[in-house]
């Protein structure tokens, strides 16, 4: 928790609230009309004890709950991008879910800008998997570049993702797919269209089974390799890359890289460097030049090591194999 700068955004958020506009009115002890919200108004507004809200406010108040956080962020009239910065704030971490409760997402106008830019397969849908955005290369996937509302449907049930698109659906596609549905289910509660979607998974012959026998080890789908046979390109392999635009609450940016059949892989990115070897700009004093050093000789070779530090040099002795002298 952030304390400092906690209290600074909930002090003056709460003081550009006129009491008015709540149906309450501030008093001084003078009777004079003062701006803003009191702490106490908070806690009625609120319904809690008094002083919960003040203790917030200080950075005082032990682990407050998403939920608590949330009505804060209600009243105080926060956008999503401010309640991303707050519950930050207030709990150290990204929040669960957006702050809106009708399941309504906006997305900006720059992220379909941004789509349209990128050559790859790219779209952005909301947490029940409804397509809010694409690209032209998404639509290219599907036959009569018909793009679908709700791709986990499609995933799950089309004819045209189980028989010609998906390649491999029962044992590349749908074993994972199938289990991401009942943990979004599971995180979000009892959430209608999840709901329906499992409903549907467990009346259906070819998914009941995945749903119901989750297989160890199943994963998001972020990095995934599948195989798909794109309607226009032909057989061949996506990778899947998943993240979460910060300026949109409750979406998530899928891009999908298409290798056709026969195409070479592209290398592997370097692994981790160590943590001596994690400072470019030199910010850190601690990191010497000697344990720069030892980051530099982890990544060596035994035979550069070798090389570069070949130990004490051997001493002949007489009549040995290459010592000097007569034999």
């Amino acid at each position: 928790m952030d304390a400092e700068v906690l209290r600074q955004m909930l002090t003056e958020r709460r003081a550009a609230i006129k009491p008015e506009s709540l149906g309450l009115i501030r008093l001084d002890p003078r009777g004079r009309k003062s701006p803003g919200l009191t702490q106490a108004q908070m806690d009625d507004l609120l319904l809690r004890a008094p002083g919960t809200y003040g203790k917030l406010e200080r950075g005082v108040l032990d682990n407050p709950t998403p939920e608590y956080l949330r009505d804060v962020a209600d009243i105080l009239g926060l956008t999503e991008e401010e309640w991303v910065v707050f519950y930050g704030y207030a709990r150290g971490e990204q929040p669960p879910y957006p702050l809106t409760r009708d399941g309504e997402v906006s997305v900006p106008a720059h992220w379909m800008q941004m789509m349209n830019a990128f050559p790859v397969i790219s779209y952005l849908c909301d947490l029940e998997w409804n397509v809010l955005a694409y690209n032209e290369a998404f639509a290219a996937i599907f036959p009569g570049r018909l793009a679908p509302h709700n791709t986990m449907h499609w995933m799950l049930f089309s004819d045209d993702a189980r028989d010609r698109v998906l390649t491999d659906w029962e044992t590349s596609w749908a074993p994972m797919v199938a289990p991401q549905l009942r943990a979004a289910l599971a995180q979000t509660g009892n959430n209608r269209t999840l709901r329906a979607l499992a409903d549907q998974c467990l009346a259906d012959p070819r998914t009941r089974d995945l749903f119901t026998s989750i297989r160890p080890g199943h994963a998001h789908p972020d990095g995934a390799e599948r195989p798909l046979h794109h309607t226009e390109l032909g057989p061949g392999w996506v990778t899947v890359s998943v993240c979460a635009p910060l300026g949109s609450r409750g979406t998530r940016l899928y891009q999908l890289l298409f290798r056709p059949e026969g195409a070479p892989r592209q290398p592997a990115l370097p692994g981790r460097w160590p943590v001596a070897g994690r400072d470019p700009a030199d910010f850190f004093p601690a990191l010497s030049a000697r344990s720069q050093g030892r980051a530099a000789q982890s990544h060596q070779t035994p035979r550069q090591a070798a090389a570069k530090n070949p130990g004490p040099k051997a001493v002949s002795s007489p009549g040995a194999p290459g010592a000097g002298g007569s034999s």
